[in-house]
């Protein structure tokens, strides 16, 4: 399966390098993801693996920034191809996403800056593309650099980010799928509403739109 390397260091390759080998190890989702804590999070506090423009807003007169938010950059790390991707976000001070999903297995952390973050749930028993949908506000966290969190849908799986530092934050973003290119869902707390949405990628165009995934639970399909 072809890999894209569209940041191609020894740091970010190790990385992925260690995913492969947890992966080959644990084949249940939770226990990969614990394996991981550790080399995720030195990662994150890593200050010389992440260079210009990865880290860094869109760049002046680009049109093409997909639902997620005009001024919000979705720069494009790695791929395997509907297995595995990374990837940054990058939001400036005060902006806010969408309240959003996932649909995907991973690991998502801070790298700088400060983000409010606020997490929901599904309240009703639907899981519809499109219409009614009934959100649980769960809980508000403050996080900074180093801290992340798993992401194992429904857990964690749907939330809204916000820029609280005065200077862009940075998430760095390990995603058991090419979340940018698959519809997800977009939700509305205040009307109780839900609809597909596609985040794409900055750098990188989404060649099909990928339907949302039938499974996206707790074990991994992982090929290298």
């Amino acid at each position: 399966m072809t890999e894209e390397w569209h940041l191609d260091n020894e740091r970010i390759r190790s990385f992925v390098d260690t995913v492969d080998e947890a992966a080959d190890t644990h084949e249940e989702i939770p226990d990969l993801l614990a394996a991981l804590r550790d080399p995720f999070r030195d990662l994150l506090t890593d200050d010389d693996w992440l260079p210009e423009p990865y880290d860094g807003l869109v760049p002046d007169g680009y049109d093409d920034k997909g639902e997620m938010g005009r001024d919000i950059a979705q720069w494009l790390l790695y791929r395997r191809p509907e297995k595995l991707t990374m990837f940054t976000l990058v939001l400036p001070p005060g902006v806010e996403t969408p309240v959003h999903d996932h649909l995907a297995w991973g690991l998502v952390g801070i790298y700088s800056g400060t983000q409010t973050e606020d997490f929901y749930r599904r309240a009703d028993d639907e899981d519809n593309h499109i219409g009614h949908a009934d959100l649980e506000h769960l809980r508000t966290e403050e996080v900074e650099r180093g801290d992340f969190y798993e992401l194992i849908p429904p857990n964690n799986d749907i939330h809204k980010v916000r820029t609280s530092s005065d200077v862009p934050s940075v998430s760095v973003h390990l995603l058991g799928a090419d979340v940018g290119c698959i519809q997800r869902h977009q939700f509305d707390p205040d009307d109780e509403f839900v609809e597909l949405f596609q985040s794409h990628y900055t750098n990188v165009r989404c060649e099909r739109s990928l339907s949302p995934p039938d499974n996206h639970g707790h074990s991994h399909s992982h090929q290298h």
